[in-house]
């Protein structure tokens, strides 16, 4: 069991939108409709294809603007109806960069990896939003000037093992501590790995632009900007279209020394390459007239294409003293730390420190590869990985911090009280008072930035809610003291028994599942029992509408338990077309080629549907094990979201795809009346988004996307825009239940939230 919660949690994914130009931005509020979507519609989608413009993202935020527009004219009531915030706001999620305010001990920004930028006054233990729920939710990083300025880019540089990343529109700037946001350029830069202020000039911003993970060119490099946002330069350009910054340091004392990761980088549907020639580490003593690569000739690693994402931090009490590392090789792993003594001129990797750090990034050392020194203790340096890294000797060797959550974004030391520093990481936001030693740290009590992935509540009892968390397992929100993980690793696909509220499943990444019938208290694993070669990240489950002991489980094989999970038994041949992909990350091999949704008819047990990573579409009458692949010229051949068959027509089906990771971003909504054989699209007025969930209720259809929850009747389509008040994250799934009337949504950054129907 200690294996699995370390595997388990290790497992993570990563988890933005855009709007029109717009000068200025009114203090914090209610979600205001002139505002764009998260551009992760496309940049989470994406692998080949054109870069988007500038004119794309407006094109979509008028696309939603005007869908809402419309619903507050034709059918106010569903534009009305306000979303109720259901949890959890004690769990947290990922934590990518933190700022302290200048002149207040204790106040702290956080950047969230897809719930906004938060606040606290009280040294970490409570958060307010001070982002509107309009803008993208995906931040990157955040800094603050020695003025109070802040200023935080849009876009997670952090690339998902098994699921996605979302992007964002640029940089923003607040001069009130949060309350209002000024937009500042920059709006196709995607992803921003890190903001630095001049330490000599508070006009003066450095911008590590990482750029886009699916489709190589747009803006990367670091850019500069003289005029506090207002216009920017770029000073150093990577060495090829798929190379973006991935760290930035100012030497505090010398601000005309600055030192650049470069990290090259590119993510296909079936396969991540994120090592590359383009990753190295850079150096300019003139202020960015000109640059340095440095490589062998100053003692560091070769240029190769083996080398992975690059860290860089600069002691900021003795600035010749520079830490550097090479986070990740082709299959995740560590592959060096090095440390300089004058200035970057010569590097020495001390090999205490490798012996020490060689596990530090597990096999996914891309989602780390960050580095800070204390500035009261400068002997005291610190390394992010799985867990965190600490030296007490410049340096020279390493040990665990133990206390935190696994997976290490950020620190942020106050120098103003001796040994008070933040950490952010998967898990939310800590403080140390004790300099980060180890077992020191104390957990922020209200963080509600919760990214979700699986969503179900009791129909016998609708405050039970469970779910999958991003690194944070699947928690439930019932039991001693309200929302708590009961299963571990990246939670997944989550179910509640609807006639039995104790009968509950639940699963972490790549099929691994168990089922409960004390609702949570203890866990049976199953998925040994089933048969299956791959499994998606998230493997999808299903009962039977009817019979709820029935149960359906799939891989790249369908699988079924008539006894309520206990056993199983193969009704489908490979339904991924026997196509593992080509990864070579032995995390993350043979998961492509899989099952994404199943369906059961509530009419007749027999037919199910299932859709696969690869777009290929499934159906059998017979329960299985014979199949028949739906193959029609109206349907592309894309991720299949979510297959619905309607509760009442058994021959009406809903499919839904995502140009997942293909440079596509339509909004794909199919329907078949006669079981297939011929189909519509009904997506309409549907805002360019990628789908990833629909539910038929009544009569009307409910639909899940990244840029909303839209709603249109079932026989003459026409989609509005439902409800207000709910934050711009992606919404991953819809549920609805009946004994009390209301539509329960996920999002992949804000927790879960409800509405009346």
């Amino acid at each position: 069991m200690l294996t699995f919660l370390a595997i388990g949690t290790a497992r993570s994914v990563v988890g933005g939108r855009v709007h029109p130009a717009r000068a200025a931005q009114s203090a914090i509020g209610e979600a205001d409709d002139t505002m764009g979507p998260e551009d992760g519609y496309l940049y989470s989608r994406s692998a080949t294809g054109a870069a988007p413009s500038a004119a794309d993202f407006r094109a979509v935020a008028r696309q939603r603007a005007a869908v809402a527009a419309a619903t507050r004219q034709e059918a106010p009531g569903l534009a009305a109806a306000r979303w109720r915030l259901e949890g959890p706001t004690n769990i947290g999620g990922r934590v990518v960069d933190l700022a302290l305010d200048p002149k207040r001990v204790g106040t702290v920004y956080a950047a969230t990896a897809g719930g906004g930028v938060w606040k606290t006054t009280n040294r970490g233990r409570t958060f307010a939003a001070v982002w509107p729920r309009s803008y993208p939710q995906s931040i990157g990083a955040i800094a603050i000037a020695r003025d109070g300025t802040i200023y935080v880019g849009t876009g997670e540089t952090n690339p998902g093992g098994g699921s996605i990343t979302y992007g964002g529109d640029g940089i923003y700037r607040s001069t009130d501590g949060g309350r209002s946001w000024r937009h500042l350029g920059l709006r196709r830069s995607s992803t921003i790995a890190r903001l630095v202020v001049d330490p000599a000039n508070p006009r003066r911003l450095y911008a590590a632009v990482s750029g886009n993970l699916y489709v190589p060119g747009g803006q990367r490099g670091l850019y500069v900007s003289g005029d506090r946002g207002r216009s920017w330069t770029r000073s150093l350009q990577p060495p090829n279209s798929t190379t973006g910054a991935s760290d930035v340091a100012v030497d505090p004392k010398n601000p005309s020394r600055i030192y650049v990761g470069m990290w090259d980088h590119i993510r296909h549907p079936d396969v991540r390459t994120y090592t590359g020639v383009g990753s190295g580490l850079w150096r300019t003593t003139n202020r960015g007239q000109s640059w340095t690569r440095l490589g062998t000739g100053n003692g560091l690693l070769a240029d190769s294409k083996g080398n992975g994402r690059i860290g860089v931090t600069v002691d900021p009490s003795h600035p010749a003293n520079v830490y550097m590392i090479y986070a990740n090789d082709p299959l995740g792993a560590f592959e060096a730390f090095f440390v300089s003594k004058d200035h970057g001129a010569t590097w020495t990797a001390p090999q205490q420190a490798q012996s020490d750090l060689a596990d530090s990034q597990y096999v996914y050392g891309w989602w780390f590869a960050h580095l800070w020194v204390d500035p009261l203790h400068p002997s005291h340096v610190f390394v992010a990985g799985l867990d965190l890294y600490r030296s007490t000797d410049s340096g020279a060797s390493f040990s665990i911090s133990g206390g935190p959550h696994s997976d290490q974004h950020t620190m942020a030391f106050d120098r103003r009280v001796d040994n008070l520093v933040y950490l952010g990481d998967d898990g939310g936001v800590y403080r140390s008072d004790a300099g980060g030693a180890s077992n020191s740290w104390i957990k922020a009590v209200y963080e509600p930035w919760t990214q979700f992935d699986g969503l179900d509540v009791s129909e016998q009892d609708p405050s039970r809610i469970n779910g999958g968390l991003q690194d944070n397992g699947s928690v439930r929100s019932w039991g001693n003291g309200g929302w708590a993980a009961y299963y571990g690793g990246d939670g997944q696909q989550n179910l509640i028994n609807p006639r039995n509220k104790n009968n509950v499943f639940a699963c972490y990444q790549y099929g691994s599942c168990a089922v409960s019938t004390d609702g949570g208290a203890t866990m049976n694993e199953f998925d040994q029992q089933t048969v299956s070669d791959r499994h998606n990240y998230f493997t999808p489950m299903a009962f039977d509408p009817r019979n709820p002991a029935t149960v359906y489980y799939a891989g790249d094989i369908v699988n079924k338990s008539v006894d309520g999970g206990s056993t199983w038994a193969p009704i489908s041949a490979d339904l991924g077309n026997v196509d593992p992909g080509t990864e070579v990350n032995p995390l993350y091999a043979a998961h492509y080629g899989t099952v994404t949704t199943l369906a059961v008819s509530r009419q007749n047990a027999n037919v199910l549907w299932a859709g696969t990573d690869n777009g290929l579409l499934w159906t059998t009458t017979t329960g299985g094990p014979a199949w028949t692949r739906i193959q029609s010229s109206a349907l592309p051949t894309r991720w299949i979201s979510h297959v619905q068959i309607d509760p009442t027509r058994p021959k009406t089906v809903y499919v839904t795809y995502s140009g997942f990771r293909a440079g596509n971003h339509t909004a794909y909504v199919f329907r078949t009346k006669n079981q297939g054989a011929t189909w519509t699209n009904i997506s309409a007025n549907l805002p360019q988004a990628p789908v990833n969930d629909l539910s038929v209720i009544g009569g009307r259809l409910y639909l899940a996307s990244d840029v909303g929850v839209f709603t249109s009747s079932a026989t003459t389509i026409r989609w509005h825009l439902l409800g207000r008040g709910l934050p711009r994250a992606p919404v991953t799934h819809v549920r609805y239940v009946s004994t009390n009337h209301r539509l329960y949504v996920s999002t992949f950054g804000r927790s879960v939230w409800s509405l009346a129907l």
